[in-house]
């Protein structure tokens, strides 16, 4: 009985293109909800899918791509190939709002999953360490209202502040493949 809120960094970095592959990053996000959507519906567990970024405090976009009740279908599909990177990452504020749509499931484990690519940062804040302090706020508040949250990294250089902000429950992807098996053990 277990609920899974997968929300996607969507800022402007994801626009980059992946060394020695073509592939841009958010092509490679794309690919990684994908095949968690699919796993997730195939263990019959509830899955929402959204994405987040930011443009000020002012303005924080969160996308709905899929929602608890939606079967895992070409509309869906659809929303996912049509998300568009930009703007800047104010992840703090889209873990809370996560929190409010996973806190009113009745599940069992309520678990938020963060595939972002880099750490916190907006362009009306200039200290990176602010959006740090701020998103590991949010996920202490997740914990305290019973949500277990995990970030799923695209950035090489994550150790540098992921931990800071996620304790233990983080992991940086350097191959897709190994997806199915992060939330496998996640599961258990």
């Amino acid at each position: 009985d277990i609920s899974v809120l997968l929300l996607i960094d969507l800022s402007q970095s994801l626009n980059e293109t992946l060394p020695g592959s073509g592939q841009t990053i958010l092509d490679t996000a794309r690919e990684a909800v994908a095949l968690l959507g699919w796993a997730i519906d195939q263990l019959d567990d509830a899955c929402a899918i959204a994405g987040f970024h930011s443009n000020t405090r002012h303005e924080v976009r969160y996308h709905h791509i899929k929602g608890f009740s939606e079967p895992w279908e070409d509309p869906v599909k659809a929303r996912l190939a049509a998300v568009e990177a930009g703007w800047s990452t104010r992840m703090g504020a889209a873990i809370r709002h996560a929190r409010q749509m996973l806190s009113a499931r009745k599940s069992e484990k309520r678990i938020l999953l963060v595939l972002t690519d880099g750490e916190p940062a907006d362009i009306d804040v200039a200290d990176p360490q602010y959006l740090i302090a701020d998103t590991k706020k949010a996920v202490a508040e997740l914990s305290t209202a019973g949500v277990t949250t995990f970030c799923l990294s695209l950035d090489p250089k994550a150790d540098a502040y992921v931990g800071d902000i996620f304790g233990r429950n983080w992991r940086v992807l350097d191959r897709i493949e190994r997806l199915p098996m992060v939330y496998l053990n996640l599961t258990r």
